[in-house]
């Protein structure tokens, strides 16, 4: 007789309930959400800032589109949550696909990343993800861990700091209230920074919540991140108009090969609220968002102004500028 086999029982869960009781500590006052100066420029927020929709008219499509909370976990346990909204339908040209162009064309990453770090997940050690495709990103390596995420399904980023939980320094992934994930342990770059929720997406519309109530109650109780203690909190500074309400806008000006792009690196490394617009800075983004440039010997391409050529036609129309 062939022997039966058993499904393995699920790890115990070692995640508590919120304790109750006790004295209070006093709240954070600041709404939670996300700043424009944190975002890449093709987020359109709405609904307060809730609900997220990335520009994809031609080669905009193609570029993942990024945003961070401007509050960020230093200490305790905290929830936020995403959820797939709308599929966008992408717009190819006549000749169809790219063959360069970067799959797939829809995609939702959720995690958390160091303070300081880029605004793209997985880019360095310095972050934790979840994506749509079913995989786990970190220390910048990629393993599946066979949840996908559908559209209309809420997805839940548990960060634990507490030091008193069994599952210090992790973070956990959720579907509609299930653990999808075992805890991931923080790398070593991560450990004891301040870490600050993230989502990246491509041709989607992400519906994001951080406030009192979740969308999905997990199988413990847990607060979300409006309901941080002010101890808890670090909150990233604004990145806003002046005080008459108008915006700043600098103009380098530099001599060829004169170091302009040293000069203009130095000065956004002391001034991260700054947003490069440049040919650079689209390449650069270009290659986050898992594009490959191809090496390039034309008389265009300089130290000062890189040449913009994918081999995708909707990229290298310069219809992203």
């Amino acid at each position: 007789e062939e022997e039966e086999k058993k499904e393995e029982a699920p790890p115990l869960e070692l995640e508590k309930d919120e304790p109750t009781g006790g004295k209070k500590a006093a709240a954070l006052k600041e709404k939670v959400g996300f700043q424009l100066c944190d975002c890449t420029l093709n987020v359109v927020p709405a609904l307060g800032g809730r609900v997220l929709t990335p520009l994809t008219d031609g080669g905009l499509q193609y570029l993942v589109a990024g945003a961070r909370a401007n509050v960020g976990v230093k200490s305790g346990r905290y929830l936020f949550e995403a959820k797939i909204v709308e599929m966008m339908a992408s717009t190819e040209p006549a000749t169809g696909t790219p063959r360069n162009a970067p799959m797939p064309r829809q995609v939702l990453k959720v995690g958390v990343v160091a303070e300081g770090a880029p605004l793209f997940l997985g880019e360095t050690d310095a972050s934790i993800s979840f994506d749509s495709e079913g995989f786990t990103v970190c220390e910048k390596k990629r393993e599946s861990n066979g949840k996908r995420i559908a559209r209309g399904q809420t997805v839940g980023v548990l960060i634990n700091l507490d030091p008193k939980s069994q599952n210090k320094n992790t973070v956990s992934l959720f579907l509609d209230g299930v653990r999808a994930t075992q805890p991931v342990a923080l790398p070593e770059a991560m450990v004891g920074k301040t870490l600050f929720p993230v989502v990246n997406f491509k041709n989607i519309t992400v519906h994001t919540n951080f406030g009192s109530d979740p969308l999905a109650q997990l199988p413990f109780t847990c607060r979300t991140m409006q309901q941080m203690d002010s101890k808890d909190a670090v909150v990233a500074p604004g990145g806003g108009p002046g005080k008459d309400g108008k915006y700043d806008v600098l103009f380098p000006i530099g001599l060829p090969d004169e170091a302009t792009f040293d000069w203009l690196d130095d000065f956004l490394a002391k001034n991260p609220t700054y947003c490069e617009l440049s040919d650079r800075a689209i390449i650069k983004w270009a290659e986050s968002s898992g594009m490959h440039r191809p090496s390039v010997n034309s008389w265009k391409n300089s130290n000062d102004k890189p040449d913009v050529h994918f081999n995708i036609p909707m990229m290298d129309d310069f219809s992203v500028r």
